[in-house]
């Protein structure tokens, strides 16, 4: 399901930009390259061209001036037509002696001038030049033709107005009075025909070839630069409406304002990288981390926060599995104990426990087998977490077969209670809420709960319903912890398997554990010398 929308401002679209740079770049690259591999599997394409410069018709000869007003802007477009007309196109087939028609040209009027460029394209830069050079002459000789005609036409006219005369002249007498008359007339169209006629050879159809066409060098296409670049553009263009598509469509939780939207409680941390790659807890591997400042900073605010109430026994918990509750559980439970603070670490993720990994330790006895009646002493481990402190660790002990009902029962909310009374701070990591109810049993025995939640991972619909979860019970919800850059592709921690446990059995009696809740009385106590300290040299060496 899509993210709710919420209105935008420039620095979270500057912030969708930078989170999908990589779809921007690869639309970039993609289309760019697309488009260059196009271009060059592309036929080379030449253009040329020849001006030639033309009188409006009308304007030349004996009737220059005599037609009357010409429009030069529709003479020109007129003379245009004509060079890209069939005649113009069936002159320079056949003075080139071409089998089939050429191909086309263009024509345009240069400027606001009288002069007409003609362009002829092909994939022969010599044939083009050939081409343009043959239109022009085509056009001029159609030009001259027609003006001849026009003249030829006149001509016949004015011979035939003379043979009417002659004619006329002939009927008349000698001394008839309106012979002068006719024979002024006579001499008029005599002088005119023969005006005619020697305009008729002198005639060039007002047209004037004034410059040729060169052969082309560069190609007009294909045009790699501008391709290259109109791809990069368009490429640009589809990638940031791919990024702000899958922003919208994203519902993973990404930032401390989407926790702090979906959830309305507090974001306390933000842890920036993802745990070392040797297991230990940053804090003790790299104390100097800027990691460890933010684990810090969560330690602080829970001292705050334990100002108005006491806050001793503190869950860690998530939404669903790899999101880093047992990281933040190791890491708040060491930069406490480095502080000076009693405390102490119990694994209460009694499907996939995980903190025995974490520091080198055994997996039983641990937490279960204290739910069981044994003494705290023969249980615990004590960890150094730097050269003056040590933390006591509980490890979860055999994995029950039970273990919502072991959570939820009496015994662990005293057990938890008697451990609050011993230590400054009891950390207790616990299963993810959403795919088991073994958290959501446990808050009822603790003072505060930290919810973690991982950044790109965690849903929107997660996050809200986890902690929907635990307000209907009223579960004291401390706040968030956002990790931004948790690895979640670590296969080492899952709980795919929840929903279809099956039910691991106790290493030393090979049965289910359980927990008689009416026959178990513990006190607890620790003994902090019984159980040698495990120092930071002894936990596993760096992978």
């Amino acid at each position: 399901m899509a993210a709710e929308y919420v209105e935008m401002t420039l620095l979270d679209y500057a912030n969708v930009l930078l989170r999908r740079k990589w779809i921007i770049i690869v639309a970039v690259l993609l289309t760019t390259v697309v488009a260059i591999a196009f271009t060059a599997r592309q036929t080379p394409i030449y253009s040329t061209s020849s001006d030639v410069l033309v009188q409006p018709r009308g304007q030349d000869g004996f009737f220059q001036d005599q037609g009357g007003y010409v429009d030069p802007v529709r003479s020109i477009a007129t003379e245009i037509q004509v060079i890209v007309g069939q005649e113009v196109k069936q002159r320079v087939q056949d003075n080139l002696g071409l089998s089939g028609p050429p191909p086309g040209a263009g024509a345009s009027a240069v400027g606001d001038t009288d002069v007409i460029s003609i362009t002829v394209t092909d994939a022969n830069a010599a044939n083009a030049a050939a081409l343009a050079d043959a239109y022009a002459v085509a056009y001029t000789e159609v030009r001259r033709e027609q003006s001849v005609n026009e003249l030829l036409a006149v001509s016949s006219e004015v011979q035939v107005a003379i043979d009417n005369l002659q004619t006329e002249l002939d009927t008349l007498a000698e001394d008839d009075p309106g012979r002068p008359a006719l024979v002024n007339q006579l001499s008029n169209f005599d002088t005119i025909l023969e005006q005619l006629r020697v305009d008729t050879s002198l005639r060039t159809g007002g047209v004037a070839i004034i410059r040729t066409a060169t052969v082309p060098t560069v190609p007009i296409e294909p045009t790699p630069a501008r391709t290259a670049v109109l791809a990069a553009f368009v490429g640009l263009l589809i990638g940031l409406a791919a990024a702000f598509l899958l922003n919208y469509l994203d519902d993973k939780v990404r930032s401390e304002e989407d926790l702090r939207r979906l959830t309305g409680k507090p974001v306390l941390a933000i842890v920036p990288v993802d745990r070392p790659s040797d297991n230990r807890p940053i804090a003790i591997s790299h104390p100097s981390h800027t990691a460890v400042e933010a684990y810090r900073g969560l330690r602080t605010n829970l001292l705050f926060l334990g100002l108005d109430r006491p806050i001793r026994v503190v869950q860690v918990t998530s939404s669903m599995s790899a999101e880093g509750k047992t990281t933040t559980a190791t890491n708040l439970a060491v930069v406490l104990g480095q502080a000076g603070h009693r405390v102490a670490l119990v694994d209460a993720d009694l499907r996939r426990p995980r903190v025995h990994d974490v520091f080198g330790l055994a997996q039983s006895p641990g937490f279960t087998d204290l739910l069981l009646g044994t003494d705290a002493k023969d249980v615990v481990h004590h960890v150094e977490v730097d050269a003056r402190h040590r933390i006591s660790v509980y490890t979860s002990g055999a994995v029950p077969s039970n273990p919502s009902e072991m959570l939820s029962g009496q015994r662990a909310r005293q057990l938890l209670s008697e451990m609050g009374n011993h230590y400054d701070f009891v950390i207790v990591d616990s299963a993810p809420v959403l795919p088991v109810s073994d958290a959501v049993a446990l808050s009822g025995a603790v003072d505060g709960i930290f919810v973690v939640a991982h950044a790109g991972s965690v849903t929107n619909d997660n996050i809200v319903e986890t902690v929907a979860r635990l307000d209907r019970i009223s579960a004291p919800i401390l706040g968030l912890v956002l990790n931004q850059a948790t690895n979640a592709s670590a296969g080492s921690y899952a709980y795919g398997g929840y929903n279809s446990y099956a039910p691991r059995v106790a290493p030393n009696d090979q049965r289910p554990v359980t927990v008689d809740e009416q026959n178990t009385t513990t006190t607890f106590t620790v003994d902090d010398e019984a159980r040698p300290a495990v120092g930071v040299e002894a936990l596993p060496p760096p992978a």
